[in-house]
Parts: structure tokens; sequence; C-alpha cells
């Protein structure tokens, strides 16, 4: 780190390399939620421009991040609102639900995932075969906002492993309080 606590710029800075992997985490995400939820969509790694994970602790990162996509799955409510056939895929409903998850300034692990979650969700509404400009796109508006909004907050909690710390703390209450909030931003989509 440069003096001041600043960070020298470059492709080997802390911050940059601490956006790779949170690249190959968002596409490692959306291509094993696709994989384990929706049989009628194929899409390959290549299709989402994705790599295989392959340290152990990536891998690891990766696995609780689905497990916490599995509790959003498991929330009927939340699916409803989802599933809602009047929400389209487009940039402002993107934009849109990042901002209601990130409304209030405050970042913490169970938001990131949220948001990779979602960004997850509109992929899979984008999915047409042989036509993946829609789903590309979607993965790129993430990964500017990821690269925008999101990366100095992790890089300051110590990276993506500071995950485990985080969850190991989590308590229901604090996730209905959250999903409370995402609930009003779909019902808002919808009247988009």
């Amino acid at each position: 780190m440069a003096s001041g606590g600043e960070e020298p710029e470059g492709a080997g800075s802390l911050t940059d390399q601490i956006l790779d992997l949170g690249i190959k985490l968002l596409k490692d995400f959306i291509f094993r939620y696709i994989q384990r939820h929706v049989e009628s969509i194929t899409l390959s790694r290549e299709d989402l421009g994705s790599e295989e994970l392959t340290e152990s602790n990536h891998k690891e990162v990766a696995q609780t991040m689905q497990l916490i996509a599995d509790d959003l799955d498991r929330n009927v409510q939340l699916q409803t609102m989802i599933n809602d056939p009047s929400i389209r895929p487009s940039f402002e409903v993107f934009m849109n639900i990042a901002s209601v998850i990130f409304s209030d300034g405050k970042f913490n692990w169970f938001r990131v995932v949220t948001f990779f979650y979602f960004v997850s969700k509109l992929v899979i509404r984008a999915y047409k075969p042989q036509i993946l400009e829609l789903v590309r796109k979607i993965i790129n508006w993430a990964i500017d906002y990821l690269q925008d909004n999101l990366i100095n907050w992790i890089r300051e909690q110590g990276g993506w492993e500071g995950i485990y710390s985080y969850f190991s703390t989590l308590t229901l209450q604090t996730w209905f309080v959250f999903l409370a909030g995402i609930f009003t931003a779909i019902v808002v989509m919808r009247k988009i």
C-alpha cells in the first residue's frame, strides 16, 4: 500500500485482484445457480465467459454464496414477486434493483449475495437459446456495478473471504428486515 492508506493503481493491485475474483465468483454463481435450478437452460461456462474455480478457498466462498441463494429460494413471498412476468430484464430494472439493495448506503455480505442472486434471476429471464447478447449485457452491468459500487467495501472486509465471519454472526431477524426491503423494491418494479 502507498502512504496514507492509498493503494497503488495498476494491474497487480489488491483491488484489481479482488475485482478479478469477484467477476469469477459472479459468473460461477450464475452458472451454478442455473445448473442447479433451471433444467430448461443449457448455458455453458463458455457462454458466460466463466472459468472453473480452482482454488479451494474460492470454491468455499462460492459454496457459501450458493447456500445463501438456497435460503432466498425458500422464501415463497420473494419467489412470487421475482417470478412476476411483468418484470422484464432491462438496464432500468437492473439499476433499480441494485439501487434498492444498497439504498441506505450500507453494505454487507448478505446484500452482496442478494445482488448476485438477482443478477442470476435476470439472466434466467433474459435467456434465449442462440441469443446470448442480453445475458452478456446483464453480466457486464453487474461487473460494472461491482467495480463502481462494491469492490472497495469488499476490499475493506479483507476480500471475498470476509464472507465467512459475516455469516457466522448473521441472525434470522437481519434476513427478514432486509428481505422486507427487497419485497418493497419488487413491488415498485412491477409498476415500472
